[in-house]
């Protein structure tokens, strides 16, 4: 996808930084290149135009870039002394200095725009599903004042402090009351919305009487249980706790048992007493009779009420089974009970209990008296509150990662659970001190010893270190300011250095519930927002886990902020939550969030003043989308925010990922809602969009698609609707030529819609025009069976007209319906699959149609009788498409692997050929007669052509004898589950926002895989090129005719193709298969079957991004193009298909002999020429995948030889078959662009190359056998070389980089030349054993390179040669 950094739209350097740079060090050079590039192409394709035709004008045009271009002499030029360099060349930049961009490695190449099914699924859930409230609480103190239980031993002295009062001070009933208000107040701080009820001493039948009416006023809520046992005797292990009788004469037992029939569940305990742990375990036996008991209960009476399980109880208990709790005079006797209530205060104590060297001049009695109230942070008490929040926060999260459920349920779904787990983190710490081990139920791995307990302690002795002179100031003394705590900035330190360092692997860092922590915080908030932001750009996981640490609510409420600072962090965070979870929608609509994003996409804002404002619009316009995505109040919300008029405003905007997700963000606000669709209509909105469809940027054009696609998805219409979908699908026709399958998949998905919703008639009616107009173009066969089929056509017309009411033929759904054939056989097997459902929707339901189903059926019986008649004269179309070396293999016909591939269902643009295979497959018999149908009739889309007028119904017929046959199945596929087609671009770009954007991607990381890998092969290459050089000045005087190697490929190898770097030499031969070997070991690495149409052969290849993992290109004649990676089967993978587009139309059939597709490819620029039997060259630009520029041709002549100038691709030389030569400037305008013709050659121009490097020779070589020298700017050729005199020359190759050049002849000779015409050397190709015959050369190729020179013949060998 494109990020948002680019330049100009049209400027074709303005590559997308997404793009990999092969060479990553000299981003620099690539800079100062683009500016003289740009400056370049501006000012001379202006300069040259008035004087184009003269012979003058190349020459002054290549120049002119020359002198305004940098003197980049290589070091590689220098050590040779050769000739000056052609063309007026010497001056031009090399293009190893250029760095090279990566081609056709973008997402959208490597996932096909298909989405990820890991990243939908990555979302755990986070959310709360229920809150529960701690809605009352029971305080049960058992204390006996005075009297001591008789199995516990006091020592002397003793823990005497309850709730933090000396229960000796007063007469034992006041003290009990003053402990127990203590004890009720100390539990409101925790939380104040309890209703806490006290029961101090309580009898048995008391104690009964509380519970129970405490469950019947709760209902389904939860309670607190707390119990003080300091006056009774520690509970029995059976499992009973003590209270009094009424007068306080005998301990009376309580049986958990009926505590928890009398309590019920939910409830929170806290037992504070000596052997606390004996509870616990009993408390759990019992839970367990009790949900075993109730499941056997509801299994008896299949009783499907689910009473909370007893399990589930939260407990938190003082000590272990058999401890006693501590005695020591400095704690109070509930130590338990003051951490869980007091946690500030215990801590101070125990710091100053712990550190003997504090109390020189800090008491006891000062530690209480800490200034501040808890509920504000500014002051000492209330930051040390929430410094303990966070630190014990962070502690529960630590330890609980794999946990994230139970996490969730103590210390997030209830404020006095979570309150209480939090604090009994710190007794735990404390209580350990003193040899006692509380436990919890459910149970918590320890965390006495976690190390955040050092960064509080820090905490409290910085705040204790500024007591004293807080108090002295507060007595009268100097002023003291308090100095708030570094602890969150540290923290925040922290992080930061976790996100530069440690994030490589998601181990998610003990920071994160801190950040957020401090979002509470006005002081720390944008620094913590930007971290967060920096975190969750790490990825899906970060996400859910920041979701997890509870981060949500605190964003949703920021949306309320009017900070302006905040908002591009906010934007991005929001994006990054949406892009996992998608479920926020009433978040955003419940307190107007959405209205937020609204406010920055809309123009004439304030956000101008924000940075890359562009790039955060585009998040909110993807906010929105999310919004809006299946969701109609999203919808009406946006609607009336004039989301539509926001969006339309920046349809020109130069950042491609606002242009792109404003097309989404309308796609979604308008899907199914029609008042939306109205809106859109009276923006223009529909227009606006159509003109995206030429867009720079494929994701651009994909998104604008998308867009219009779910636009015509609405089935209320009114009559201008109608005409504008008409119109909308009209002008997207230009979509078919687009190179992007990613966009033209999404034109057919919007024509499904169109096909669904207009309803059979209208598309059956232009699906029978389509076949009479077969029919009118082969009525070649006799007058009376042209009158016959003219008959029964009327009876099929009446029968249409009958079954669907009349209608007019609509010419927009006939060429609807011919583009949606011609996309059934799309070279993309993804676009052609979609549109093969469309067009068999259809042809189904022409089968289950009375009558004319009948029709059709005799209509294709004749069509296979004609088929065979044709055959034995000769006289099928599609056989004289052959091209000219078929004649070669007639003798090998039988056995070649056409006549042995199975029959298969072929498609073919023309309604009829696809009918008429249907109805061979349901008749087996009759497909000896019907050749393959060929999909290389591909005419102009309102034209199909075919060589039989169909039949599909054929297969009506065959199903009334045979009721497995298709027409069956037809019956089926009428159901309407198969239209429209549904898109999943949308939620492919959406992944965009999972992907990590702040930091560079894995490749372009020093030590990654991929960036270790790509500098090997960097240092590999120049070492091939030091190589290169120290040779190829001997080149042009040594012998050729040493061979290196020899394989044998089976098949006559038609092309061949050597990799610059690696040991790779492609071979394709007549019959669509490419086979590549290692030619220095002579093993084949893997076979590729192109897929080609029957009767087309390739007739092009080439490599793209050669100096790193490079792609295939391979061109056929039917003027496809398609781009293999993974080519030579390394990793044990097949090779797999990056892309593939109809790169020239109009490809004219005759039967002389034809060039099919010829190119050249530019590295540097980008920029692929494609050419052949068609009267224009196009001009690709591969990075937009769209053509840039038509010259035509101005000859009569099929273009046979391509080749540019490899420096900045402006000069473009074609050979052609009527012998002539062109000199084309591409600056110019297209019509003037030919600027030199040279007519020496007399037939065929068997090739025609322009040397990369060295003196950039241009050679040219005929079919009658002379070779010919040139420089652009003569008039007539330098020198001509008569390489064959006697003989055709079949084949011609030039080096790169050394004088050489290689003809073959028809007479099986071999001759090596240098540019001076002294003949090097003269190889006879022989094979078999001991070499006895030779065989004649169907082509060569040289090494780009090094000195080595592949040779390929009839008889299927393939020779390497090279110097000696």
């Amino acid at each position: 996808m494109v990020t948002a950094l680019q330049s100009e739209p049209n400027n074709e350097d303005a590559k997308s930084t997404s793009s990999t740079l092969v060479n990553g060090e000299h981003s620099s050079t690539r800079n100062e290149m683009d500016a003289v590039a740009e400056r370049t192409t501006t000012t001379t394709a202006g300069a040259a135009t008035p004087t184009a035709a003269t012979t003058t004008t190349a020459a002054t045009a290549t120049t002119a870039t020359a002198t305004d271009e940098t003197n980049n002499n290589n070091n590689r030029n220098t050590n040779l002394n050769l000739p000056q360099i052609r063309h007026g060349f010497d001056q031009e930049m090399y293009e190893e200095d250029i760095i090279r961009f990566l081609y056709f490695s973008e997402k959208r190449h490597d996932s096909n725009a298909q989405p990820n099914a890991t990243v939908r699924n990555a979302l755990k859930d986070w959310r709360l599903r229920e809150r529960i409230k701690t809605v009352s609480g029971l305080l049960v103190v058992c204390l006996n004042i005075g009297t001591d239980p008789p199995d516990v031993v006091k020592t002397n002295p003793c823990a005497k402090l309850e709730c933090w009062i000396d229960p000796f001070l007063l007469i034992p009933q006041k003290s009990l009351e003053a402990i127990g208000k203590n004890l009720h107040n100390q539990y409101e701080t925790i939380n104040g919305r309890t209703r806490f009820k006290l029961s101090l001493d309580p009898s048995v039948e008391e104690t009964k009487k509380v519970c129970c009416q405490m469950r019947r006023n709760a209902k389904e809520e939860r309670i607190l249980f707390h119990y003080n046992g300091h006056g009774v005797p520690k509970p029995t292990t059976s499992g009973e706790i003590w209270v009094f009788n009424r007068n306080y004469t005998q301990y009376i037992p309580v049986s958990l048992f009926d505590l928890q029939s009398w309590l019920g569940s939910p409830v929170i305990y806290v037992w504070d007493c000596s052997a606390a742990g004996n509870i616990i375990n009993a408390f759990n036996r019992f839970a367990e009779q009790r949900d075993t008991e109730a499941l056997r209960m509801a299994q008896q009476h299949q009783n499907t009420s689910t009473q909370a399980s007893w399990k589930d109880s939260i407990q938190l208990a003082a000590c272990g089974p058999t401890e006693t709790l501590p005695m020591n005079p400095d704690l109070p006797a509930d130590v338990f009970t003051a951490c869980l209530t007091t946690p500030i205060e215990m801590s101070l104590r125990w710091v100053v209990m712990r550190n003997p060297l504090l109390t020189s001049n800090i008491t006891m009695d000062m530690v209480l008296q800490l200034p501040g109230r808890a509920t504000e942070r500014r002051t000492p008490l209330g930051e040390l509150n929430w410094i303990f929040t966070a630190v014990t926060d962070t502690i529960a999260w630590c330890v609980l990662q794999d946990e994230p459920e139970l996490f969730k349920r103590l210390f997030r779904q209830d404020l006095t659970v979570a309150s209480m787990f939090r604090n009994y983190l710190l007794a735990e710490r404390i209580m350990r001190s003193y040899q006692c081990t509380p436990m919890s139920t459910p149970k918590l791995p320890e965390t006495h010893d976690h190390p955040m307990w050092q960064a509080w302690d820090l905490a409290v002795d910085m705040c204790l270190f500024q007591l004293p002179a807080l108090k002295a100031s507060e007595s009268g003394g100097p002023a003291h300011e308090y100095q708030s705590s570094t602890f969150f900035s540290e923290q925040l330190t922290a992080f930061e250095v976790w996100l530069s360092e440690g994030a490589v692997n998601p181990k998610i860092p003990e920071q994160l519930p801190i950040v957020l922590q401090v979002l509470l915080s006005q002081v720390h908030r944008l620094r913590a927002l930007i971290l967060l932001s920096r975190f969750l750009d790490l990825g899906p996981w970060a996400v859910n886990a920041a979701l997890s640490v509870g981060i949500f609510p605190y964003v949703l409420k920021l949306l309320q902020s009017p900070a302006a600072e905040l908002k591009p962090v906010l934007v991005f965070i929001w994006a990054r939550i949406l892009a996992v979870d998608r479920s926020c929608q009433n978040d955003l609509l419940k307190d107007h969030g959405y209205a937020y994003f609204i406010n920055i996409l809309t123009p004439n804002n304030a956000m101008l003043s924000i940075p890359h404002v562009s790039e955060h619009r585009a998040m909110s316009a993807f906010i929105l989308s999310v919004f809006c995505t299946n969701f109609k109040m999203g919808q009406q919300a946006c609607l009336r925010g004039n989301v539509i008029a926001a969006c339309l405003a920046h349809v020109k905007d130069p950042d491609p990922l606002l242009r792109q997700w404003i097309c989404l963000c309308l796609a979604q606000v308008w899907m199914n809602n029609s008042e939306a669709k109205s809106a859109a209509i009276a923006e223009n909105g529909h227009e606006k969009l159509c003109a995206l469809l030429s867009d720079s940027v494929p994701e651009v054009r994909a998104s604008a698609m998308y867009a219009l696609g779910t636009f015509l998805a609405d089935p209320n219409k009114t009559e201008q609707i109608v005409n504008i979908e008409h119109n909308i699908a009209i002008s997207a026709l230009t979509v078919m030529s687009d190179g992007s399958p990613m966009v033209r998949r999404e034109f057919v998905i919007a024509l499904s819609h169109i096909v669904d919703q207009a309803g059979p008639g209208k598309f059956l009616a232009a699906a029978s025009q389509t076949i009479e107009e077969d029919q009118s173009q082969r009525s070649v066969f006799g007058e009376d069976r042209g009158k016959a089929m003219r008959s029964r056509q009327s009876e099929w017309r009446a029968a249409i007209d009958g079954h669907f009411g009349s209608s007019s033929y609509d010419s927009v759904y006939a060429v609807i319906w011919k583009a949606l054939l011609n996309l059934s056989v799309d070279p993309h097997p993804d676009v052609s699959k979609a549109a093969a459902v469309v067009v068999d929707h259809i042809n189904a339901l022409l089968l289950s149609t009375p009558m004319i189903g009948e029709y059709a059926t005799n209509l294709a019986r004749e069509s296979a009788h004609q088929q065979a008649s044709q055959e034995t004269l000769g006289m099928d179309r599609s056989q004289s498409f052959q091209n000219y070396d078929d004649n070669n293999r007639s003798s090998t016909h039988s056995t070649s692997p056409v006549s042995r591939r199975p029959a298969k269902l072929t498609r073919s643009v023309s309604f009829a050929s696809t009918l008429r295979t249907i109805y061979n497959f349901g008749n087996t018999s009759s497909n000896l007669n019907a050749p393959p149908t060929n999909a290389n009739d591909l005419q102009e889309n309102n034209r199909p052509v075919s060589s039989s007028a169909a039949v599909a119904a054929a297969s009506a017929a065959n199903s009334k004898q045979n009721s497995t046959s298709i027409g069956n199945k037809s019956q089926s596929a009428v159901d309407d589950s198969t239209l429209p087609l549904i898109s999943t671009f949308y939620d492919w770009s959406c992944e965009y926002f999972t992907e990590p954007q702040m930091r560079a991607t894995e490749a372009d990381e020093p030590g990654s895989v991929v960036y270790t890998q790509r500098k090997w092969r960097r240092s590999r290459n120049e070492k091939i090129l030091q190589e290169s050089n120290s040779t190829k000045g001997m080149a042009g005087t040594s012998r050729w005719d040493e061979q290196i190697n020899s394989m044998y490929n089976d098949t006559e190898a038609t092309l061949l193709l050597l990799h610059q770097f690696e040991p790779h030499l492609v071979a394709a031969d007549a019959y669509n298969c490419l086979v590549v070997w290692d030619w220095k070991t002579g093993t084949p690495l893997s076979v590729i079957d192109n897929h080609n149409p029957a009767h087309s052969r390739i007739s092009d290849m080439k490599f793209i991004n050669e100096e790193d993992e490079a792609l295939l290109l391979t061109g056929s004649d039917d003027g496809v193009v398609r781009l293999y990676k993974n080519y030579d089967g390394s990793d044990q993978e097949q090779a797999v298909l990056v892309s593939s587009w109809r790169a020239l139309k109009d490809m004219e059939k005759s039967s002389s002999r034809q060039s099919g597709l010829v190119s050249d490819w530019h590295q540097a620029r980008g920029l692929l020429f494609t050419g052949g039997d068609a009267r224009y060259i196009k001009v690709w630009d591969v990075h937009q995948e769209m053509p840039v520029l038509d010259i035509p041709t101005q000859s009569l002549g099929c273009v046979t030889s391509l080749t540019s100038d490899q420096v900045n691709g402006n000069i473009l030389i074609a050979g052609f078959g009527d012998g002539s030569i062109s000199v084309y400037d591409r600056r110019l305008a297209p019509e003037d662009a030919l600027v030199k013709k040279w007519e020496e050659h007399k037939a065929w121009v068997t090739g025609v190359h322009l040397q990369r490097e060295g003196n950039r020779e241009l050679i040219s070589g005929g079919f009658e056998g002379d070779v010919k020298i040139w420089d652009i700017r003569e008039s007539h050729s330098l020198r001509t070389i008569q390489a064959h005199t006697q003989n055709e020359m079949t084949a011609l190759a030039v080096h790169d980089h050394s004088q050489v050049i290689a003809s073959a002849g028809d007479d099986q000779i071999i001759k090596v030349w240098n540019m001076d015409g002294h003949r090097l050397s003269t190889i006879r190709p022989t094979s078999g054993f001991l070499g006895q015959k030779t065989s004649s050369t169907r082509t060569l190729a040289f090494h780009p390179n090094l000195m080595v020179m592949a040779a390929s013949g009839d008889d299927g060998y393939i020779n390497l040669y090279g110097t000696h």
